[in-house]
Parts: C-alpha cells; sequence; structure tokens
C-alpha cells in the first residue's frame, strides 16, 4: 500500500514517498480486514483557495487527481484507499450538501456534506473559491413584559385583611412576651455573665457621686465596649424575623420554606447562649439577657412584620420552579453510557463505536477485554454556606435606660452598631424585608410600651396607615390588646416618656408629597374632601406643589392646604333626624351633592336622556342643628306617626310624660290593661337598599309604668309555670314507661321452669371454659315444637 498516488503530503514530499511509517502499515493490515464492511468518513481537511482550472473534469481519473492533490494528511490514514485493493476500484464519490440552518446538524453525522456540487465552475458573478461564511442574527422581537399591575382589593376582602392582620398583631405579642420571658432565665444569664470583665461592669454601674453628664457617659462607654465585644464573639448562622407578604396565588406559598435553625423552644435558646450562634434577633435577645445580668435595666424591643391589610406594598415572590441543572459531563452520561452503548468482545460493535484515532496502535483493541477500573474517590467538598440576604435595618433591639436623664435610649450592637440614635431604625419604605409600624418594647417586669413614635419620622403621615388606629374603631381596640401587658400605673418615667413621644409627633414637619396628605390627621387638601367632608374655613395654612402650569409665575402649580379641624362632616336632614336632631329654621344647606345614578333608572329611559335628574342632597353641619323634641304625651295619650309607631332612634327622642319599655310584652300588658301605647321604632335593617323596620319595645305613659311592668312580671311567672309544668310531664311519663317495662319483665320472669334456674345456676358456678352437657331427657334447649309459653308474657293471635 506504501507509494500510491493518493498518499501525498503537504510542503516539498513527493508522491511517490508514503506518508505512513511501515511499522503503521503491518499493525493496520491486520486490524482493517476485519472492518472493511464499515464505511466511515475520512480525516481530512480541504484546501481553500480559487481553483486552478476554469474547466470541470470529465474523466474520473481526472477528478481523483485533483482530489488528491487537494487532500493533506495530518497522520492519519485515508481508509477509502484501504478499502479496495488498487486505485481503478476506488468508486466515484457522490456530492456532498451542506445545511447550515438545520437544528440536527452535528459534526459526527456522514451525510452532513451531501448534494454539495465540489467540482462546479464558478460563475462569474460569484467571489473566489474560497468558503466564505455569513453569519446573521436572527431578530427576535423584543417584547415588552406586561407591567405587572397592582392588584385591587374589595371591600370584603379588605375587611377580611384587617381581621388577619389584628390576629397576627396579637400572635407576634404573644411571640415578643415569651421571648422577653426567656431573657429572664437564669441558667441563660449565667452562661453570659463571664463575658463582663471587671472594666465593663464598672462602666455599666457609675458611682452616684458622678455629675449628670458623668454617669450617662460612663454608661454609654460601658454599652460601647460590651457591644463591641459581642460583636466579635457572636456568629449570625441564620435569617432573622422578615415582613409578612400576601401571595397573589396559592401556589406562591411553595416558594416559601421555613428558615432552619429557627428557635422554636426555650432548650434551643439555652443552647444558643452557650454557642453564641444564630440569627440576629437572637443576638439582640441573648444581648438583653446579657445586660439584665449585670442589673442594666433593659427593654427588649421589636418592630413587628404583621401582614398589611392594605392593598398597596409588594407581594409575595411568584413561583418559578427551579429547571434541572445540566452539566457536559451529566449530558455525556446521559447520551453515551459505556456499560450499555459498549461491549468488549464484539469486535463489530467495537468498531462502530470507537474512531480511527481510538483504533490507530491497537489493531486487537477490539478483540480484548479490559477489565473496568473504577477511579479513585474524592474527597467531597464542604458545602459552601449560603450567604444571607437581610434587611440593612434590624427588627431587634434594645433600649437601656439612662437613670440620670430618666430616658431611655436605644442600643443595636449588630446591624446599625449604634448607641441613642433612634432615627437609623426606620427602614425605607423600598425595603421588602423589613417595614416599621408597630414598635414594642418590653421590660424585665412583663409590661409592654408603644414606642413608635420614638424611631418613625412621619407618624401621622406614613405609618399611621399602616396600622390599626387608622380604621373605624381600630383605636379602642388597640388600647384593648395593650392592656394585658400593662403596668396598672403610670410612673414617672413612663410620664416623662409619653411628654417626649408627643413632643416627636408634634415636631412632624409637614408633609411634602401630594399622597401623604390623604387622610392626614392635622391637614387636608381640598381635593381629598369626601363627598360628605365640607370644608368651613377657606384660610389655608400652607402651600404643595401639584405639577406644572406655565400660566403662573414659577412655572409650579401650587394647591392650597387647610388644617383637619375646618373639616365638618355634613349630613342631610333625615340623617341627622335619626341622630335626634333636626335642622334649626331658616338654615341652608352649606353643600348640595348630586344624587346617585341607580340601577333601576335605567328601565326608564329610553336612550333619548328624556329621564329628569333626580333631586340632589342638601348636607347641614352639626352647628346648623339642635336636639329633637318630640311631642309630649297629654292625658296618657301617646302621638304617633303615620304608621301608627313612635321613631325613638336615640333615648332623647322618647316625648316628654312617656317611657320606653323595650321588653317585647310591653305591647301585649298595655293592650291587656287598656292602656294607650305606641311601637318603638328603633332602627333599620339594610339588605342592599331596602330598609326593613326594627320595632323594639312601646311607648307608654310614664304613670303607668308601674302597672305595666308588674303585668310583664306576671308574664314572665306564667311562662316560667307552664315551662315547669312541661317537665313534670315528661317526668311522669318517662316513669310510667320505666314502670311498665318493669312489669312486663317480672311478668316474663314467672314464665322460667325451675329445672332451667338450676342448670343456670349451675354453669354459673362451672370454671371459664367449661359448659353442661346436654341430657338426653329431652330437657336440652332444642325446640321439640310445643309453645306452652304462651307469648312471652302477652296473649298469642
Amino acid at each position: 500500500m506504501a507509494g500510491k498516488k493518493g498518499a501525498r503530503v503537504k510542503g516539498n514530499a513527493t508522491a511517490t514517498k508514503s506518508a505512513v511509517p511501515d511499522v503503521y502499515q503491518d499493525m493496520l493490515s491486520e486490524a482493517l480486514p476485519t472492518q472493511s464492511e464499515i464505511p466511515e468518513r475520512p480525516l481530512k481537511r480541504r484546501k481553500t483557495g480559487r481553483r486552478d482550472s476554469p474547466v470541470a473534469r470529465s474523466s474520473p481519473a481526472a477528478k481523483r487527481e485533483e482530489e488528491d492533490e487537494d487532500l493533506e494528511f495530518e497522520d492519519v490514514l485515508d481508509t477509502s484507499l484501504q478499502d479496495f485493493g488498487s486505485e481503478q476500484d476506488i468508486p466515484v464519490k457522490r456530492q456532498q450538501t451542506a445545511y447550515r440552518d438545520s437544528d440536527d446538524e452535528s459534526d459526527d453525522s456522514d451525510g452532513e456534506w451531501q448534494g454539495l456540487n465540489l467540482d462546479a465552475e464558478p460563475e462569474d458573478d460569484e467571489p473566489s473559491g474560497d468558503l466564505d461564511l455569513t453569519l446573521i442574527k436572527k431578530t427576535i422581537p423584543q417584547v415588552k413584559p406586561a407591567a405587572s399591575r397592582r392588584r385591587l382589593v374589595g371591600k370584603v376582602e379588605k375587611a377580611e385583611r384587617l381581621e388577619k392582620h389584628k390576629m397576627h398583631v396579637l400572635c407576634l405579642l404573644s411571640h415578643l412576651d415569651r421571648r422577653n420571658y426567656w431573657c429572664n432565665d437564669s441558667e441563660v444569664q449565667k452562661s453570659l455573665r463571664p463575658l463582663l470583665d471587671k472594666k465593663m461592669l464598672t462602666f455599666l454601674r457609675p458611682k452616684e457621686s458622678l455629675s449628670q453628664f458623668g454617669r450617662t457617659d460612663s454608661l454609654k462607654r460601658g454599652l460601647d465596649s460590651v457591644a463591641v465585644m459581642w460583636r466579635t464573639r457572636f456568629s449570625i448562622t441564620a435569617r432573622g424575623l422578615r415582613r409578612a407578604l400576601w401571595a397573589d396565588d396559592e401556589k406562591d406559598l411553595q416558594n416559601y420554606r421555613f428558615d432552619d435553625g429557627e428557635i422554636l423552644d426555650k432548650s434551643d435558646f439555652r443552647a444558643a447562649a452557650k454557642t453564641l450562634k444564630g440569627s440576629r434577633d437572637v443576638g439582640a435577645q441573648l444581648f438583653c439577657a446579657l445586660l439584665r445580668s449585670a442589673n442594666v435595666e433593659t427593654r427588649l424591643v421589636c418592630s413587628l412584620q404583621p401582614l398589611s391589610f392594605n392593598s398597596g406594598g409588594p407581594a409575595m415572590a411568584k413561583f418559578k420552579p427551579k429547571p434541572r441543572e445540566t452539566t457536559p459531563e451529566t449530558t455525556h452520561r446521559e447520551t453515551c453510557n459505556p456499560r450499555t452503548d459498549f461491549q468488549f468482545g464484539t469486535p463489530g460493535d467495537a468498531a462502530a463505536h470507537l474512531t480511527s484515532r481510538r483504533r490507530l496502535g491497537h489493531p486487537s483493541a477490539a478483540a480484548y477485554h479490559m477489565p473496568e477500573v473504577s477511579a479513585p474517590s474524592r474527597p467531597l467538598a464542604k458545602p459552601k454556606p449560603k450567604p444571607i440576604h437581610e434587611s440593612d435595618y434590624p427588627t431587634f433591639w434594645i433600649e437601656v435606660f439612662d437613670e440620670a436623664h430618666q430616658k431611655w435610649f436605644p442600643v443595636d450592637p449588630l446591624v446599625t452598631e449604634s448607641i441613642a440614635k433612634p432615627r437609623s431604625f426606620e427602614p425605607p419604605a423600598s425595603d421588602r424585608e423589613n417595614n416599621m409600624s408597630y414598635v414594642i418594647a418590653f421590660e424585665e417586669e412583663r409590661c409592654a410600651r408603644d414606642v413608635t413614635k420614638r424611631y418613625v419620622k412621619a407618624y401621622n403621615a406614613k405609618t399611621r396607615r399602616n396600622r390599626v388606629e387608622s380604621t373605624s374603631g381600630g383605636e379602642r381596640w388597640w388600647r384593648r390588646a395593650m392592656r394585658p401587658y400593662g403596668r396598672g400605673y403610670k410612673s414617672d418615667a413612663d410620664q416623662i416618656e409619653d411628654t417626649e413621644l408627643t413632643a416627636n409627633v408634634a415636631k412632624e414637619p409637614m408633609p411634602k408629597n401630594i399622597a401623604d396628605f390623604k387622610d392626614h390627621p392635622i391637614y387636608a387638601l381640598e381635593r381629598h374632601l369626601k363627598r360628605n367632608e365640607i370644608l368651613t374655613s377657606t384660610r389655608d395654612c400652607g402651600r404643595v406643589a401639584a405639577g406644572r402650569d406655565l400660566n403662573v409665575p414659577g412655572g409650579k402649580k401650587l394647591e392650597k392646604i387647610f388644617r383637619r379641624e375646618h373639616v365638618k362632616v355634613g349630613k342631610s336632614a333625615d340623617a341627622w333626624y335619626r341622630l335626634g336632631r333636626e335642622v334649626k329654621i331658616g338654615e341652608q344647606p352649606v353643600k348640595t351633592v348630586p344624587a346617585k345614578r341607580r340601577p333601576d333608572d335605567m328601565d326608564f329611559d329610553d336612550g333619548r336622556g328624556d329621564l329628569e335628574e333626580r333631586a340632589g342632597t342638601n348636607l347641614y353641619t352639626e352647628e346648623q342643628t339642635e336636639i329633637y323634641e318630640a311631642p309630649p304625651i297629654v292625658n296618657g295619650r301617646v302621638p304617633k306617626n303615620s304608621y301608627g309607631n313612635l321613631d325613638v332612634y336615640v333615648p332623647s327622642m322618647v316625648p316628654p310624660g312617656g317611657v320606653h319599655l323595650r321588653d317585647d310584652e310591653t305591647a301585649r300588658a298595655a293592650r291587656l290593661l287598656s292602656i294607650d301605647y305606641s311601637d318603638a321604632l328603633t332602627g333599620f335593617s339594610f339588605r342592599g337598599r331596602h330598609g326593613t323596620a326594627i320595632l323594639q319595645g312601646a311607648v307608654i305613659a310614664s304613670e303607668y309604668r308601674e302597672a305595666v311592668e308588674a303585668v310583664i312580671e306576671g308574664f314572665r311567672d306564667e311562662r316560667a309555670q307552664a315551662e315547669e309544668t312541661r317537665r313534670t310531664n315528661v317526668a311522669l311519663r318517662t316513669w310510667k314507661l320505666m314502670l311498665l317495662k318493669l312489669r312486663i319483665k317480672e311478668r316474663v320472669d314467672a314464665y322460667k321452669d325451675p329445672d332451667e334456674e338450676e342448670e343456670e345456676e349451675d354453669a354459673g358456678d362451672l370454671p371459664d371454659g367449661m359448659e353442661l352437657e346436654d341430657s338426653d331427657d329431652g330437657g336440652g334447649t332444642e325446640d321439640d315444637g310445643d309453645d306452652d309459653y304462651g307469648g312471652g308474657g302477652f296473649i298469642p293471635e
């Protein structure tokens, strides 16, 4: 095979010199006869450049000569020459074609060049014979993602959210109370006490002989040294309390996972005090226990993170299933499994899977069974701890009491690393992990105080709208919720603290944007007035920028700001009447609101707009009304309206000389005594737009009150007597039934045979498991067909 024409090498080498050494030729001659039936694509590389001859060769020999001139070898044998005995036996190669836009294109495909006419003459307008590849990036139209709109919350859902918000707040208060109780544990304080050296204790306990400033400075120095020590000794290994968010879909809850290492028991809290590891919330709690062990008056402060009842705010992250991680190693293992795809000892299969490069130098590799050698096991790498991403603002910290100034100041040793800087604890509104709405401080005696006003910058403008006090009846509910954690009395320090918190709210500046003026307890804008609210004074207390206006000097449109005390609630005359007040004579309405269009108005409107517009509602303020006085009762005659009853919405609407008895038997007693009365209309029960009158008791003359009450008491006695009679009858029927059953049992027992009674007595004397044998005289229990016992105590029919 050496010296063939088809084995030309690149450069100045002659065509007669073989590129394959003789040693390789002998090795290949032994291996190739068993592989002659395997068609394999030669590993060749075609030269680039313009062809020398513009005329296409027609003879097969010329084609082979041209191809041989263009071939070059990289120390690889052309297997196509080895499969045939001579040069004339080489078949004509088919034209190859490539499809670059195919999705299944692969470097290992043998037919990727089929259909391409490599010998065709280039046309005049074609470029040179060089391979010219033009890669055009397929432009994909970019679709802008739809902006996530805030989901609207209906009235029913908002009420449900408010109830869940209240329940969550109560649960968080109980949780904070339990953690504060754990900080007083003697075992926890005993484990932490050795961390304080003598110098720290000296600073934490200043002498009373020092001045007021000296005692405060000594306390702060001691707290600073203890905080530095605590930061170096305590390790944060888990997440702490974070903001609770609403999920738009139930599937989003699948993405929520409880944090590992969360302390749920007191024993875990004691273990954390020994190991000094845990979340930064646990670190603040243990720091509180450390200071209490040194007799420093300390509070445990927490910023509660309840579910919001407002529609605003971020939502829980959408659930996205994690895609399966694929690596080149795993992909190769899945596509090519050596144990199933290849078996040693089968030459044909081995040659089909092994390339010529792997067979080179190993002619008998297909017939050789190679033993499997397992790779040495590598030591498992230690998993890197996942980074903990939390808010830059804490949820737990402490407050220390400065006895010299009778004030509390905050201390945070882990997150903000600050002392006496209350303004550095409020997170921004964009923080998804933390929101400051309720800040509660628990003292060592397990009494709590609401200190939110000390840490927030805009309590009335921003914080208050996220609290339950902004809702109807919320202030009363919050007082009841904090009542179990009250001290029972107010100390001097509590009174000083109340004055400080009130001063902080009073120093709050006026809002700078329009959104913060809505429902503000001090300021109001005319655009935010409700339908029934009236501005009684046009005197403004300031102005706020409300957009651009080129017609005014400065180019800014300014809107007037009014005080909330000048905003009054207006009601119609009928609404004031239901509150026991009537509009004064001669008063003019301060505001007239248009009537709302009702759905039933569409039935009468034929589309031409001929439907007359309903008259508006006149509104009056409380100053324009006076207390309603009903006509008096004269000679025992009670006044009535057109419906035969009397409006008594409030107690002041009872006519003079009369009395309102709320008992349902009042009308019956008055009819029995032949006394004039009038049913009392106390309100309406509305279902939609229609209301049903609620009648409760009756109104009578005051001189008949004792007589009517006596009759009502007699009615009650009659009802009690009737109930007692009913119960007696039920008891008598029960006793009668039981006695009847006893008589029937006695009569049935009288029909028993004396012999059967003896057998039953003997059977009772036998040991357990033994029974009497049946006698042969027919005295057994088998029925002989003669029934002489009648009907079991009854006469058989």
